[in-house]
């Protein structure tokens, strides 16, 4: 799928289309993706996230998580590695990676605000399918994300 965010923003103009701030940057290999969203809302650890690209097919899907910006590696090689292996598209999270020597080989989105070679260990809570805050945007489970080289845009409706 050819996805240019521009033009869609410039051929949907009269939908509420919302922005992702620029300071998230991709350190996967897919740079180009659309899907819709699965919200995850984190508490320094990743176990739940973990579990659910370990565990669901993500067959069309994207997982975007809130971790608060904590300053830990929430997502690396093995976690992208079981996205991979059950067809997520992306993961857009609120927080840290590491790994991304391996993880810019791996072909699913990973955008996030930076890296931390940190991991936490703890298991913590987590909720999910609830609505998400950040970089600008409101996310809900459903909505839809569209992403390329220019930015990442979130819709309510389905635009392809």
């Amino acid at each position: 799928m050819n996805i240019q965010t521009a033009d869609l923003c410039d051929d949907n103009r009269d939908r509420n289309i919302q922005v992702l701030s620029s300071k998230f940057k991709n350190y996967g290999g897919l740079k180009k993706f659309t899907g819709q969203i699965v919200t995850v809302k984190l508490d320094k650890s990743n176990w739940r996230l973990l579990e659910m690209l370990r565990d669901e097919n993500g067959e069309g899907k994207i997982a975007v998580v809130d971790n608060s910006e904590e300053f830990y590696g929430v997502v690396g090689d093995k976690l992208m590695t079981f996205a991979k292996n059950n067809n997520w598209k992306a993961i857009i999270l609120n927080g840290y990676v590491r790994d991304t020597d391996e993880t810019k080989n791996i072909n699913v989105g990973l955008l996030a605000i930076g890296t931390c070679p940190l991991r936490n260990f703890e298991e913590t809570t987590s909720a999910r399918d609830v609505e998400l805050n950040f970089g600008g945007v409101t996310f809900n489970n459903g909505d839809y994300i569209y992403a390329d080289n220019d930015g990442v845009i979130v819709t309510k409706t389905k635009l392809l």
